[in-house]
């Protein structure tokens, strides 16, 4: 994961006007749909669906967590078209679910994010540069529309 993670601290580099040369990595967890769900509406357990499982979430980054902040992430084998690889950490739609949590942590490391009127503001560029990412490694965006959504969820 390490080498992974490096590679695409790599890529946001430079696609990006980001530096993440010598950036310390978050912790990243892989997750079921039902811990990820868990782990998004702790404090706030009331407005958790019944079933346990909010289908929407495939991950979140939570900046103070552990000493460089950590990455919640549905389980790679989880994801779409997993099954057409023999290592499903391998499957670009997860790695770019990845790259985007990257990209807060990127956000929050440099203390970009400490000028934000709100947290979502950094979601746009995150959304953007998982776009390109898709593109560049020729995988259909399942994301209809992603710069639509990228600037509704980076409103506050």
């Amino acid at each position: 994961m390490e080498i992974l993670i490096d590679a695409l601290l790599d890529w946001i580099a430079d696609h990006s006007d980001y530096v993440t040369e010598d950036l310390p990595h978050p912790v990243v967890l892989q997750l079921t749909p039902e811990e990820l769900t868990t782990e998004y509406y702790t404090g706030v357990a009331h407005l958790m669906p019944e079933d346990g499982v909010d289908e929407r979430l495939n991950a979140l980054y939570a900046a103070t967590d552990g000493a460089y902040g950590t990455i919640y992430l549905r389980a790679a084998a989880g994801f779409d078209e997993s099954e057409h690889f023999e290592d499903p950490t391998e499957n670009p739609l997860w790695r770019e679910v990845l790259l985007h949590e990257l990209v807060h942590h990127v956000q929050w490391q440099s203390g970009e994010a400490q000028t934000w009127h709100c947290p979502a503001q950094g979601e746009r560029v995150a959304y953007h540069l998982g776009g390109i990412y898709l593109a560049e490694s020729h995988v259909w965006d399942p994301m209809g529309n992603r710069a639509f959504w990228a600037h509704m969820y980076s409103r506050c």
